[in-house]
């Protein structure tokens, strides 16, 4: 239920947690499915195009603590790992551009590479789900 909160909250306007900063990764991949179920509930998530990069700061760490849970078990398979790290591409090209806040002429840009990171996170997301047992 602490998760749930957390995750909603993510576009609340809180400033970043330090603790979500800190990568724990998780232990199984039925972990991971739990936390995009969670995560994908954020607005950043469901309504990107129109909320925009907009307070998504945690947000982002959470997906990004997500992509490298994925690739740090090395009982994940290939199937697994180069979604979980094109996600953190994403999230790291998302996070280099100044998009937090969104300035003046960049909200477009932003709120594009936004949405890309959202689809990384599907695409790991039915990874994960199509993979068999590891």
């Amino acid at each position: 239920m602490a998760l749930a909160a957390l995750a909603l909250t993510g576009c609340a306007g809180y400033q970043t947690d330090p603790g979500v900063q800190r990568h724990v990764p998780s232990v199984s991949r039925q972990d991971i499915i739990t936390k995009i179920g969670f995560v994908t509930q954020d607005q950043c998530y469901t309504r990107a195009a129109q909320h925009g990069t907009e307070r998504c700061e945690r947000y982002l760490a959470q997906v990004r603590n997500i992509a490298l849970s994925a690739t740090d078990s090395t009982e994940n398979p290939p199937q697994i790992t180069d979604p979980a790290r094109t996600l953190e591409q994403r999230v790291t090209e998302l996070s280099g551009r100044g998009c937090f806040p969104p300035q003046p002429g960049t909200e477009q840009e932003c709120t594009r590479l936004l949405v890309a990171a959202d689809g990384a996170l599907d695409d790991l997301h039915a990874a994960l789900v199509a993979a068999p047992p590891g």
